[in-house]
């Protein structure tokens, strides 16, 4: 009888205790510090979960890390954990904040201020795709250090140290040049032929100077008012050969030819021979004379003739 209740209350002890969460491994995982921790790569560890393990690695760099590791990991720290496969493994992550090239650039300029540096000036790094990324626990600022400038060839040396001051800085050699640059009116959208263009149509960009083709265009005013002789792209720059005066007078088009002299004006039906803009002079054929004459195109379809028109102008 004893022994009949002292398994019933074993059973019920069993039966009382809850199932323990099975350890299950996390298949990538993202720190933000510089280790990693027990919880970062398995879930259901209880009050194991804040050990560290390994150092993380470098900010914005992952690492992977294979079945085998894993196993020693969890049997160092008496997790009840095998791997299922020889597959099984963990890419871990760290996060950081990234520094941009563009950061970089500016931060090198402003310290060539002293340089007497032309107006505009611009730092290129010799290598464009260059980042730097920081932990995200530490501000995301930057020092020079080691500059060196030459004025003549307009190269520079430094070392940027982020973050600035910092024991665990990462350092690295930049190169580079200063390039001057010029401000130049592009397109802020597609133009087609035949549209005029106004100045909504411009906006400002600075560009490198030794960019700039002799034919390109940086006055604003000397855009304004023409048309394509072609299409043209949003963000480009317009070359002289690019542009033409709006056509005002169509081949084959009436026109009406004008003689002003003194008091008197004379004025008849004309037919285009040539297209033209305003201040082109063309060819007209007199609609009741069919006598040509040469005439100035002064207004849309209106063709302004000379004395020497007069005869096939009256006729």
């Amino acid at each position: 009888m004893k022994r009949c209740l002292a398994l019933l209350a074993l059973l019920l002890c069993l039966v009382g205790r809850p199932a323990l969460a099975e350890v299950t491994l996390r298949s990538s995982v993202m720190v933000d510090g510089p280790v990693v921790k027990l919880g970062d790569l398995f879930d259901n560890i209880g009050n194991k979960a804040d050990v560290a393990v390994a150092r993380a690695p470098a900010p914005g760099r992952r690492v992977t890390v294979d079945s085998d590791w894993l196993r020693r990991v969890a049997a160092m720290n008496g997790l009840d954990w095998r791997p299922q496969t020889v597959f099984d493994q963990c890419m871990i992550e760290r996060n950081g904040v990234t520094i941009t090239h563009a950061q970089i650039e500016a931060t090198i300029l402003k310290a060539l201020a002293d340089q007497n540096l032309p107006a505009g000036a611009q730092v290129e790094l010799a290598n464009r795709s260059m980042e730097i990324v920081v932990p995200v626990d530490v501000p995301p600022d930057m020092e020079v250090r080691d500059l060196s400038y030459d004025s003549e060839y307009k190269r520079f040396n430094a070392t940027i140290e982020a973050p600035a001051h910092s024991p665990a800085a990462t350092r690295v050699h930049v190169s580079g040049r200063v390039v001057s640059t010029i401000e130049v009116p592009v397109l802020a959208r597609p133009i087609g032929r035949g549209d005029i263009i106004a100045a909504r149509d411009l906006v400002w960009t600075r560009v490198r100077q030794d960019a700039v083709r002799r034919d390109m265009l940086v006055d604003a005013d000397h855009i304004i008012g023409l048309t394509p002789r072609h299409e043209l792209s949003a963000g480009q720059m317009v070359g002289a050969t690019d542009l033409q005066k709006p056509i005002v007078v169509t081949r084959g088009s009436l026109v009406t030819m004008v003689l002003q002299t003194g008091s008197m004006s004379l004025s008849a039906q004309g037919r285009a021979v040539e297209e033209g803009s305003v201040g082109d002079v063309i060819r007209v054929i007199n609609t009741h004379s069919n006598l040509t004459v040469e005439g100035k195109i002064t207004a849309p379809n209106i063709v302004t003739v000379s004395l020497n028109g007069v005869t096939a102008l009256a006729n």
